[in-house]
């Protein structure tokens, strides 16, 4: 029941909830980085120094540290890492661990917001209306975006046809004014949905919900689980779009991993880091039952400083 976060980076509370959830089954949460300076490796039980993911030797280091402090499940939280340990699976899976992952082709289909149109199409599910490559829109204002890319980098509002860039790279579709929500969609470790949360995103910061509430609005949560299986997604999710009562959800991205503000649907009742170990420790009756959702519940983001010492620098082993 051992748990190791990558990229654990300032994802304190990410850390804090797979604590709370390990400690009662003898667990313990290692948090690991590039480096010792990044707060949410002391929050855990223990941290360690890993390669970037790019780096050769990675994935050496990677299931070293999962033998040598007996992991049991590994939990990305950067969308750089997700293909590395994917492909990465049949070496942890021979050492016991479980990686948080979907399969290559679920992650390419998410990373490609093009392929991630065309799937939602092909499973019955609506997107903003998206020009293809080349063609110029019907009318304006339009939004682009990088085709492959996170955190709103790029992301932008088009008024005139002048000022819209030739770029087969920028997908491009008509602005939706509608709200925009994220859904946290809870699957099991075989894809099947189990349980969904959604949250209206009230102020966004570099693509990072600030302020965000829970909301109870099950024709968008529903559709939301039914595009992670379709695409064949694993474990926790974050799924974005456009939505208002009485028209279908139009879906924008969906990012395989837990996100920046998940932390709101964990403590609204969520609860996936409690129900993943429970599906590790072949607990899938108690995963798959439905929790009480606080409905209304708020998040208001704000910065908290961690002070540690030169000596608590120089005990993070790497």
């Amino acid at each position: 029941m051992n748990v190791l976060v990558l990229s654990a980076a300032a994802k304190v509370l990410l850390v804090r909830a797979f604590r709370e959830a390990a400690e009662p089954r003898g667990g313990t949460v290692f948090a690991a980085d590039l480096t010792p300076d990044n707060a949410a490796l002391f929050e855990a039980d223990g941290a360690v120094l890993l390669p970037r993911s790019d780096d050769a030797g990675f994935g050496a280091a990677l299931i070293e540290a999962c033998r040598r402090h007996r992991i049991g499940l590994v939990v990305p939280t950067r969308d750089g890492e997700l293909e590395v340990l994917a492909g990465l699976r049949p070496w942890l899976a021979a050492e016991g661990v479980t990686p948080l992952v979907a399969s290559p082709e679920a992650l390419s289909a998410c990373r490609d917001k093009r392929r991630f149109v065309e799937a939602c199409r092909a499973h019955g599910l609506e997107t903003p209306r998206t020009y293809p490559a080349g063609e110029r829109p019907e009318r304006f204002p339009v939004f682009v975006r990088p085709v492959q890319g996170a955190g709103g980098a790029g992301a932008r509002r088009i008024d005139h046809p002048a000022d819209l860039p030739r770029d087969p790279d920028l997908l491009v579709q008509d602005l939706d004014t509608a709200p925009e929500y994220t859904v946290d969609a809870l699957m099991d470790l075989e894809g099947r949905p189990l349980q969904a949360v959604a949250r209206r995103r009230l102020q966004v910061r570099a693509g990072e919900a600030v302020k965000s509430q829970v909301v109870d609005a099950p024709e968008l949560t529903y559709p939301a689980l039914r595009l992670c299986e379709a695409f064949g997604l694993v474990g926790h999710n974050v799924v974005q779009a456009f939505y208002e009562p009485g028209r279908p959800p139009r879906f924008i991205e969906a990012n395989p991993r837990f996100g920046g503000a998940s932390n709101l649907s964990i403590r609204a009742g969520l609860a996936s880091p409690e129900r993943l170990l429970q599906m590790l420790a072949g607990e899938s009756d108690a995963a798959a039952a439905p929790r009480a959702i606080a409905h209304g519940l708020m998040m208001l983001r704000y910065a908290e400083d961690r002070l540690v010492t030169p000596a608590e620098l120089a005990a993070v082993a790497p």
